[in-house]
């Protein structure tokens, strides 16, 4: 296929590419890096940076960053020098032509004695120099990964590079978990700035729509300072972008993937899609009919209609006003797709840099599986020692469809306006569409022997996620500011979710279909709307001293948030006329649902209905929520010798939080906290390339709007009705972490760490049998304890092999044990069932173990990398059964991906990977006496996939 552009018909576009463009064709080279202190790893403001012999020079701005421009080809000698500090000289450095030369340096503050350091630039060819530096030198136990790690690993995007990172799963390919720790428990960040979720029902953000391609690094904070949100226990990730590119650079990468489970499968199932579900949004035939929006609108009732022929009309007309579809229809899954794009540069702009990055990704995939099986048990009929095995409240087959598109944008300005002043501002741009058609069939307890319970799931989810950030960094003398404003905006839309369920009863050839609503709802269209605002400010200011001679700081400052919610649900059901019988239709659902309205007269001349519409709707699922989260804090990092660092302060964080239903004899939701939030954390170093680690800390976690709310929601009919719960109390953690940690060589790092961490009034989900069988909530538990261990390595294997030089081993290994507190009268109940319960459990989400290992073979001047990963979970408590009645566990599950990326001729490389090479179960279940009873089960497949990028640099 031949494409062929016309430049003279987009004149703007090509005006656009050739300005960004331009500079990548200069002729003179440049050398550009970051200067820090190499006590501290803070980045040095104002330093000295001169090409001897020349008059050519620059000066380190607020991130320590330099660069000198339109250097001739050739061989210099490179000055670093700070007032205060021991300059250091660089022999050798080569510069070439239309390339920038990396050059990071540290200095060290002057001696008596200590003369001016010569070091060659041969020796200084690690880009991972400053980032390594800054894990040593960090004020907090911590995990980085650089962008050069990043590329190495073949990974995508921001979640592929976490796969990496010590204690780190990553669920669905989007969220991460730190610690083992569930969602609730970890935090995430964009250049220091809080992200919410694009999932408003999730704490976690969505790390998948970062491309590769523009981030920096991704730093994951594992203990608290006050410099920090309190809300995170098990990691704090945050996500560094590009904001001056060193030089132009431009990438292009087009994708495609075959799953063997779904790919081109003939049986998917799916149902009428929008014009506009490729783009993720419902081009408005999903909307709710015209004729429901009328504030006056009073849908009448059956008999009313069929003596008012005016409201007999009204009946039939919104009737008539939905689509017919209530049914699955069967189709061809077709293959994966997606494609990014990312460029960056840096232009002069009245003297002064001006630095732009941009990226677009979008990808559209299917999802399907039909050998699913979905199952609910409970412990009745005697104690524990006198049953031998759970009743079953459902056992159905699962078969179910998805399509998903997704397209996230993200743009960053930065203006340096002096050299101790810069400007940034970055927007973020999200949007998913999933289309999601769910079929189950089998056993119903509640119908007799021989009958079969069917029901069907037809929904599409629109979210969307709009950010913008904007941050000023200063430096006023000694004193460094830095300010910082977003404005977030998350929607979520799920029009016209239906459900629709009936059973049916074979008796020799005789096939009878039924639907009575006394046990199961009547067929339901759901239509929710969710619109949550999240503003935060904050400003941190810090003053450095030298105390005894050596460097020192003060940081104080404060923040401020504020989240606001609205949530709507409107409901209509379907009721069957007087003499109209689902069962006359054979099962025939099409036909059924056609047969609306207004279908006949009686003898009388009265008008008789099929099926007709009522408002079902009730004030108790529609509510609002507010948060405000004001926070102050004071710390200090003091250099108490020159290998004892003491980082320690205190935050004070005032939470106002309360969720309001429409339905007003409803509890109100309350949060109201001020919590003192101390930090502690001793650095002793044991060599230069050596520390020891301690810390002692207090975080917290709080519940979700979604938590609070008493609204009530169900997956199909027969699952679980989830309400929230007005009474939760937020989670008082109390953390202690111990560390030492080796970097080896640059590149490399062996690493032990060990955590105690102690929960106040834990959060988990528990099904409330009590209530009813199907009911779920969820509480807090008095108390809770998790202690672990990680181990981490990371090295080349030249150090054994010399032959090996080519390869790198990495792996990490975190040990979990967790249990919380069964509450008092909880153990009361469980004891009227079982005579010796244990009195603890798991905390829930919590894996006993998460392993991660990678084996990297690489041949840069091949342009070949070639990675093998492996990962496993343990068994993680997910819901939490009332009663004797056994928990529900996600079972462990290892999963194998091979990833080979080629770089074929300059600037274009293709990559191909195989991910969850082992297709193993993704089971949820409960054990009771040795015996495994299902509560959810699938396989997702191997999907195949193949990409090629081109880049310009």
């Amino acid at each position: 296929m031949n494409v062929r552009i016309n430049a003279h018909r987009f004149p703007i576009l090509f005006g656009l590419l050739l300005l960004i463009a331009a500079p990548a064709a200069a002729q003179k080279g440049a050398i550009a890096g970051v200067v820090v202190d190499t006590e501290t790893g803070e980045t040095l403001i104002g330093a000295n940076v001169l090409i001897d012999g020349t008059m050519n020079g620059a000066t380190t701005d607020f991130d320590g960053h330099y660069e000198i421009k339109g250097i001739d080809a050739g061989r210099y000698t490179v000055v670093f020098s700070y007032i205060g500090y021991s300059p250091v000289t660089v022999t050798d450095v080569e510069v070439i032509a239309g390339q920038t030369v990396r050059l990071d340096m540290t200095l060290s503050a002057e001696t008596i004695g200590l003369d001016e350091v010569v070091v060659e630039a041969r020796a200084l060819k690690n880009t991972e120099a400053s980032l390594l530096r800054e894990r040593q030198k960090a004020t907090a136990v911590s995990d980085a990964i650089s962008a050069e790690a990043i590329s190495r690993s073949g990974s995508g995007d921001a979640a592929g590079a976490m796969t990496k990172v010590t204690g780190a799963s990553v669920v669905g390919g989007k969220y991460v978990y730190i610690r083992g720790l569930g969602e609730r428990y970890s935090s995430t960040q964009l250049n220091g700035s809080s992200l919410p979720s694009a999932d408003p029902d999730k704490q976690a953000f969505q790390l998948d729509l970062f491309p590769a391609s523009l981030l920096d690094n991704i730093v994951t904070t594992k203990t608290f300072t006050p410099d920090k949100p309190g809300a995170f226990t098990g990691g704090l990730v945050n996500v560094g972008t590009k904001n001056f590119p060193d030089a132009f650079t431009l990438q292009f990468t087009t994708s495609s993937s075959y799953n063997d489970q779904s790919s081109l499968a003939d049986n998917f199932i799916s149902y009428d899609l929008g014009n506009l579900d490729w783009l993720g949004y419902d081009d408005g035939d999903r909307d709710i009919p015209a004729i429901f929006n009328d504030p006056n609108l009073v849908i009448p009732t059956e008999i009313e209609a069929r003596f008012d022929p005016a409201k007999a009309e009204l009946l039939d007309n919104v009737s008539r006003a939905f689509r017919p579809e209530m049914e699955p229809t069967v189709a061809r899954a077709p293959v994966n797709s997606g494609f990014s794009m990312a460029f960056g540069n840096q232009i002069p702009l009245a003297g002064r840099p001006l630095g732009f990055t941009a990226s677009l990704t979008y990808n559209r995939s299917t999802s399907f599986y039909n050998n699913g099986n979905a199952g609910r048990y409970e412990l009745v009929g005697g104690t524990v020692q006198q049953i031998d095995q759970l009743t079953a409240l459902r056992d159905l087959s699962d078969t179910r469809g998805s399509q998903e598109a997704n397209w996230g944008g993200v743009a960053t300005l930065a203006y340096k306006i002096h050299p101790k002043h810069e400007l940034s501002a970055t927007y973020l741009r999200t949007q998913n569409g999933t289309s999601d058609t769910r079929y189950l069939e089998g056993f119903w307890q509640d119908l007799s022997g021989n009958s079969t319970f069917q029901t069907r799931v037809l929904g599409y989810q629109e979210r969307s996620l709009n950010s913008l950030q904007l941050k000023g960094q200063h430096a006023m003398g000694p004193m460094q500011a830095e300010w910082r404003a977003s404005f977030s905006k998350n929607e979520q839309n799920e029009p016209d979710l239906r459900y629709f369920s009936n059973h049916y009863t074979v008796n020799g050839t005789d096939t009878t279909f039924q639907k009575p609503a006394s046990l199961y709802p009547s067929p339901a269209r759901f239509f929710r709307k969710l619109d949550e605002q999240n503003n935060e400010f904050g400003l941190d200011l810090t003053v450095p001293f030298r105390l005894a001679g050596l460097s020192s700081k003060v940081k104080f400052g404060g923040s401020y948030g504020d989240v606001s919610r609205a949530f709507s649900e409107r409901r209509f059901e379907y009721r069957t006329g007087s003499g109209f019988s689902y069962g006359s239709f054979a099962g025939d659902n099409n036909a059924f649902f056609s047969s609306v309205g207004i279908i006949g007269t009686s003898t009388a001349g009265r008008p008789q209905f099929g099926n007709y519409i009522t408002d079902a709707s009730a004030l108790k699922s529609n509510y609002t929520g507010d948060q405000t989260v004001a926070a102050g804090y004071l710390m200090t990092d003091l250099l108490l010798t020159r290998k004892l660092r003491f980082i320690g302060g205190v935050r004070l964080e005032s939470t106002r939080m309360t969720t309001q239903s429409a339905d007003t004899t409803l509890a109100v939701g309350r949060l109201s906290n001020d919590d003192v939030l101390p930090s502690v954390n001793l650095v002793y170093a044991l060599t230069d390339n050596m520390n020891l680690r301690a810390a002692v800390t207090q975080t917290l976690a709080r519940p979700t709007f979604r938590e609070l709310a008493p609204y009530s929601t169900f997956d199909f009919v027969g699952d679980f009705v989830f309400s929230g719960s007005s009474t939760l109390k937020r989670t008082l953690i109390t953390n202690y972490d111990l560390r030492w940690e080796w970097f080896t060589r640059p590149g490399e790092i062996i690493a032990v760490s060990g955590f105690y961490k102690a929960f106040e009034n834990p959060i988990e989900r528990v099904i409330l049998t009590s209530v009813g069988n199907n009911s779920m909530s969820i509480q807090n538990v008095p108390t809770g304890r998790v202690v672990g261990a990680e181990f981490e390595l990371r090295r080349r294997l030249d150090a054994l092999v010399p032959a090996l030089e080519n390869v790198e081993i990495g792996g990490n290994l975190a040990l979990v044990h967790s249990e919380v507190d069964i509450p008092e009268e909880e153990l009361v109940v469980i004891r009227a069932a079982d005579a010796n319960p244990s009195t603890t459990r798991p905390l829930e989400g919590q894996s006993p173990y998460v392993v991660n290992v990678d084996l990297t073979y690489q041949k840069p001047e091949w342009g070949s990398v070639a990675s093998i990963y492996y990962n496993l979970f343990g068994d993680r408590l997910r819901v939490v059964s009332e009663g004797a009645a056994p928990d529900i566990f996600e079972r462990a599950r290892g999963t194998v991906d091979f990833i080979y990326a080629q770089r074929i001729w300059r600037g274009v490389s293709l990559k191909f990977a195989v991910k969850n090479l082992t297709d193993s179960d993704a089971l949820m279940s409960q054990s009771f006496k040795d015996v495994d009873y299902i509560y959810q089960k699938y396989e997702s497949g191997r999907t195949y996939s193949l990409s090629f990028t081109y880049k310009v640099e």
